[in-house]
């Protein structure tokens, strides 16, 4: 009984990292592509988790992420961004350029 238990909180953690793994790649990706659409700098080329909770989405639970990131304009400046990831997908990306606050809503949830 005991092996079995472990075998399944093995599973579970394998799962989780595979998820987290898979999510952080996809949010990298398209922050660095928006960013780059607009003519900024992804810096560092990395995101950083902030968020992670378990939330409804359509009537199932799912893991809902927020990630910072940090971007550069054309004066050398830095801004952030964060990025919402819920159940394997991106739905949103805000962009905080200045006073300014961009936001695209990619998916409904």
């Amino acid at each position: 009984m005991f092996e079995l238990t472990l075998l399944i909180i093995l599973g579970f953690i394998a799962a989780y990292w595979y998820n987290q793994t898979k999510a952080i790649e996809q949010v990298r990706r398209l922050g660095k592509q928006l960013t780059r659409e607009r003519g900024w700098a992804f810096l560092d080329d990395s995101v950083v988790q902030k968020t992670c909770k378990l939330k409804s989405r359509l009537g199932r639970m799912a893991v809902y992420r927020v990630f910072d990131f940090e971007f550069s304009d054309t004066d050398a400046n830095r801004h952030s961004g964060h990025i919402k990831h819920h159940g394997g997908v991106v739905i949103e990306i805000q962009f905080n350029h200045g006073s300014d606050i961009e936001t695209l809503r990619l998916k409904r949830f």
